[in-house]
């Protein structure tokens, strides 16, 4: 296997991942060092493509226009349901505005709202790709750049030197080490854990799955944000569509607004979103669903002024996917809440390997307040390159070789070619189905154990997963960490026995202030291990 190494690598830093969060890493690293530093990018897209961020609305939460930092530190908080990690939302509150308003050196433009800076686009869908596509330009000019697209991170391993090298596996089946002083990991967040969810395909919670093996500490991982109108029409991708206006109706032709006494269809999709989630589920779970889904009759409003965004952007969404009225719907899995954590100035308990944006752990607490994803980008990754910049300059001056150590040899030894009774593919189908029956918008303790006792006997039998070409490869890594992550968020549910933001507990549905506190994961020698504090 060793001989199929095709290039080795020398860098200062690598980064992995190419949405926003690892993009400006990059330009806030070039900012703070002057583009003196050499850096790798690991991307499995065309860089910046296929990334949370091009599909997003481009849009930052900050204090601005009104909206004080005070404001912004309590809100999140309140959203977070009082377990947020407070000084990384300071952090974010100290330093957001300023962070988006330095992306306008690249040519950006924002227009500014009380407590927001939304990116200016032309299209009316997506208006984060302008942040890509802006910061790709960068990235493309800037020299000294190691640029692997369509590569996929395989393995991160610990030199004897305190360096690192980054086990990789390009497209084309060739193995490709990056040896550096620092990794930054950009990866995305965990809400692919679940066969329905809106995040980009590439989005196999890598990130979690390799810090998880290297022996970090996830924290939160139980909260999972879900949309309550996902598309759900057989053959169409699982976008939410966040009609504000109509009828929301089971097998029985009851609306599900009135029934469940919530005010509207709009302030439910913007305030009660986990509610009406956990209303659709349960009228599946009783069999009011038309066919595994309820139908949604949109209907637009009477007077102009009454068109909100949220509408604009689910007309010319259904109108792009030639969607019919009626609309099948059901929640899809958006955001992940939990990830490594870190200590309040984003180190983590391993020198020199830093994670940014969805990866960071305790910003969100319970639950994420809107806007707040894509400042968490900015934020974590301007302190990231400071911290980088201190870490290479003072405490790891050392060259970095070609040498490649033993471990790396061991790393590649466990995607060997073999046999196997099943494919790496429907294994993870198989994982993600698990998790949206048992794991998803409804929990209890019955369900939770079933879903990791499934879960466990996948892991035991990883043995009988073919492995049997390079594509195979990729997949079986893939696999492997949502495997892994799958559990950490089912194991954290279990554990957490009451329902607290996202997380809902039918056998524990009351909040309770004896859990204003956080789940702590670990694994080990193939074994979970928690920590609550």
């Amino acid at each position: 296997m060793i001989e199929a190494i095709k290039k080795v690598f020398v860098t200062d830093v690598t980064v992995i991942g190419s949405g926003l969060a690892g993009l400006s890493t990059i330009y806030f690293l070039d900012r703070v060092a002057g583009n003196r530093i050499k850096v790798a990018i690991v991307s499995k897209s065309p860089l910046g493509y296929g990334t949370s961020t091009y599909y997003s609305a481009g849009v930052f939460r900050c204090p601005t226009n009104g909206y004080s930092v005070k404001d912004y530190v309590r809100d999140t908080i309140t959203a977070g349901r009082y377990i947020n990690k407070r000084a990384l939302v300071e952090l974010m509150a100290l330093r957001a505005a300023a962070c988006v308003k330095s992306l306008e050196e690249l040519g950006l433009r924002f227009e500014s709202g009380r407590g927001r800076l939304k990116v200016v686009s032309s299209d009316s869908l997506f208006a984060g790709k302008e942040l890509v596509l802006a910061l790709r330009s960068y990235i493309l000019s800037r020299p000294s750049t190691v640029l692997l697209e369509s590569t996929h991170m395989l393995d991160i391993v610990k030199n004897s030197n305190g360096s690192f090298s980054t086990v990789c596996i390009t497209s084309d089946g060739s193995y490709v080490i990056v040896n550096s002083k620092v990794v930054v990991l950009a990866t995305g967040g965990a809400a692919n854990v679940y066969i329905r969810s809106d995040n980009p395909t590439q989005l196999t919670c890598d990130g979690h799955g390799v810090c998880l093996r290297l022996g970090l500490p996830l924290i939160d991982m139980e909260f999972i944000q879900f949309f309550p109108l996902g598309i759900a029409e057989p053959g169409k991708y699982s976008f939410m569509i966040p009609f504000t206006k109509g009828r929301l109706v089971n097998r029985f032709g009851e609306d599900i607004i009135v029934k469940y006494g919530l005010e509207s269809l709009g302030k439910a999709i913007v305030f009660n979103r986990d509610k009406l989630s956990r209303y659709i589920m349960l009228e599946v779970l009783k069999g009011g669903d038309i066919d595994g889904a309820l139908h949604l009759y949109p209907e637009q409003p009477q007077f102009e002024e009454d068109i909100d965004a949220l509408t604009l952007y689910a007309s010319e969404l259904r109108k792009r996917l030639n969607l019919k009225t009626p609309i099948r719907v059901l929640p899809t899995a958006h955001f992940s809440m939990g990830g490594v954590e870190t200590e309040s100035n984003l180190k983590t308990v391993i020198d020199g390997l830093y994670v940014v944006g969805e990866l960071v752990g305790g910003i969100h607490g319970a639950n994420r307040l809107g806007g707040n994803a894509l400042t968490a980008c900015v934020v974590t990754a301007e302190k990231v390159a400071e911290n980088i910049l201190t870490y290479t300059s003072s405490r790891f001056r050392e060259g970095v070789e070609e040498h490649v150590e033993e471990e790396v040899k061991h790393a590649l030894g466990k995607y060997r070619l073999r046999n196997g009774e099943y494919t790496p593919s429907e294994v993870r189908t198989e994982i993600r189905n698990i998790m949206w029956l048992k794991a998803g918008v409804i929990r209890n303790e019955e369900s939770l154990k079933q879903g990791f006792e499934e879960l466990l006997s996948i892991h035991e039998n990883l043995g009988k997963v073919r492995i049997s070409n390079h594509e195979e490869v990729i997949k079986y890594s893939e696999m492997l960490n949502t495997l892994l992550t799958a559990l950490a968020v089912t194991y954290s549910a279990l554990l957490r026995k009451e329902s607290r933001g996202a997380h809902f507990r039918l056998d524990y549905p009351e909040e309770s202030s004896n859990w204003v506190k956080n789940i702590r994961i670990t694994y080990e020698d193939d074994k979970f291990r928690y920590e609550i504090s």
